[in-house]
């Protein structure tokens, strides 16, 4: 069932499987009122033979944004009480759902939305849709002419092709996130109407 993050940009009909048979981890993981699929699996969910770049899980939650941006990486690898959390000023039920949801989702865009109605990013990530899709656009500009293969001829290159411009693509994205610590990102100037509109509830 796992073995579709194991090649690079696997295809839609390579990924349904796993998303049906998580849904259920999802939805029973505690502080998650429902889940949501959105961004390019989305988009292009009826082409089965379609090469994904990202694939993004979108949970609403019970939690308030500052609980949820107050949470980095290390106090998820720490294992901490309850007690010893709550003294440190973190939500602990807050910080068990990111530890799961990180642990469910592997290979995948971990997303929330707060009880705050704020949309959030589990790591680095640009604050608005303007910058993301700038940013996107750049990337794959990069990678095209580094790899000679143009974003829309990837989709039937060799594995090694597809590889090879994926990674190029990550490294121009990761380069601007490289000082930053992992944790959850709030983003900005966000309807969520937009989103839910442009998502699949699971």
């Amino acid at each position: 069932m796992n073995s579709w993050y194991e090649k690079c940009m696997p295809k839609v009909k390579d990924i349904k499987p796993y998303i049906a048979a998580s849904v259920e981890d999802f939805k029973k993981t505690a502080g998650v009122k429902s889940v949501y699929i959105w961004g390019s699996y989305f988009d292009n969910i009826n082409n089965p033979d379609y090469r994904v770049r990202d694939i993004d899980i979108l949970s609403k939650t019970q939690f308030h944004s500052g609980d949820l941006i107050a949470i980095d990486k290390k106090i998820i690898g720490d294992f901490c009480s309850d007690s010893y959390l709550e003294n440190q000023g973190y939500d602990p039920l807050a910080v068990k759902f990111s530890k799961k949801f990180l642990k469910i989702a592997k290979n995948i865009d971990c997303w929330a939305i707060s009880s705050d109605r704020k949309l959030l990013h589990w790591g680095p990530i640009f604050i608005n849709k303007k910058e993301s899709e700038e940013m996107n656009q750049e990337a794959e500009k990069y990678a095209s002419q580094l790899t000679g293969v143009e974003r829309k001829k990837v989709n039937k290159s060799a594995e090694h092709i597809r590889k090879n411009w994926y990674n190029s693509y990550g490294k121009y994205i990761n380069q601007h996130f490289k000082d930053m610590p992992t944790g959850w990102y709030k983003t900005e100037n966000i309807k969520m109407k937009d989103i839910t509109s442009k998502a699949i509830k699971l």
